[in-house]
């Protein structure tokens, strides 16, 4: 594969074109690589800030984590369907397959992130689940041959200490849903093992993002997540309707905000950054996740906590620099 210059270096001699801002057509129209990278993390952060409300929906929907999630996706359908409608690039049957297939990884990923939640705070489920960036740099690594520059091997590991920090202050302060120690441990496990489904499902979002428009990717990947979700929450017998109308705007909420917008902006930015760098802004959703349940829940963050929160804000700004 040739080279990717993106904050990266690469064992090829050659150099990757710019990609181009597919499944936006005329939205953005030309610009240079440095404005297309910065465009690309941008939305990353944007999105990775936005995903904050999807712990927060889990718990105030009035359904089971698995018929939530089945109508996260089903009412971000529509919209999906439109912006692929709407874009250039179409899969082929063969991409079509893997693009499937990042749906059920995603399906799993959020499967084992919302049964978390009932265990664990929402920032430790939320935090663990976000330890993608581990994985997919490993992925990235193997798989693209993208050695990143010292600063984000920096960046990451401030923000990794930062995270860690963030984690043990909140299982200090003893707040979230666990009714025992060993019930949090259970969700702090189902959190951290999502990470590897969404890392999955990044990796495949990575590797046709730059061929597929946006919204096909998100289309096809959405739609097989359903599915996924649907089968669980028939599986584990979940009520499937809520009933009340404030049960109906939270599932509309993580519809068109957390998997259209949010899900949206994190797959064009991956598709067009080095996995490593891009994936580590993800670690934007547990900051915004903690300071949203610490004003609805009441899961206050301390001292210690803060201290982790600054840490992964400087360590996402010094890959960000560096990516630069």
């Amino acid at each position: 594969m040739p080279g990717n210059q993106n904050g990266c270096q690469k064992g090829g001699k050659g150099r990757r074109p710019a990609l181009a801002s597919r499944g936006f057509p005329g939205l953005f129209g030309a610009m240079s690589e440095g404005q297309g990278r910065t465009r690309a993390a941008l939305a990353a952060l944007g999105g990775a800030t936005l995903l904050g409300l999807s712990p927060i929906g889990v718990r105030l929907s009035e359904l089971g984590p698995q018929a939530t999630n089945l109508w996260r996706f089903l009412f971000a359908l529509p919209i999906l369907a439109v912006w692929a409608a709407l874009s250039s690039a179409h899969p082929g049957g063969r991409q079509t397959g893997w693009l499937l297939f990042a749906g059920l990884l995603f399906g799993f990923e959020l499967s084992l992130w919302a049964e978390a939640l009932s265990h664990t705070t929402v920032a430790n489920a939320t935090l663990l689940s976000n330890m993608t960036p581990l994985f997919a740099a490993l992925f990235g690594w193997f798989v693209f041959q993208e050695r990143p520059k010292a600063g984000i091997y920096w960046g990451g590991a401030i923000a990794l200490v930062g995270a860690v920090t963030l984690a043990l202050a909140r299982a200090r302060a003893g707040v979230g849903p666990a009714a025992t120690p060993e019930q949090g441990w259970l969700g702090d496990g189902l959190g951290f093992a999502s990470a590897v489904g969404y890392a999955g499902y990044l990796l495949i979002v990575r590797h046709l993002g730059g061929r597929v428009s946006t919204g096909a990717v998100m289309f096809l990947a959405t739609a097989s997540g359903a599915a996924y979700a649907l089968a669980l929450s028939l599986a584990l017998g979940e009520q499937l309707a809520p009933t009340t109308w404030r049960g109906w705007l939270v599932l509309l909420m993580l519809g068109i905000v957390v998997q259209a917008a949010a899900q949206g902006l994190i797959a064009y930015g991956v598709a067009r950054l080095p996995i490593a760098a891009s994936t580590i802004m993800l670690w934007m959703q547990p900051l915004s996740a903690a300071a949203l349940s610490w004003i609805m829940f009441g899961e206050a963050l301390g001292p210690l906590a803060l201290g982790g929160a600054g840490l992964i804000l400087a360590g996402v700004f010094l890959v960000q620099r560096s990516r630069q």
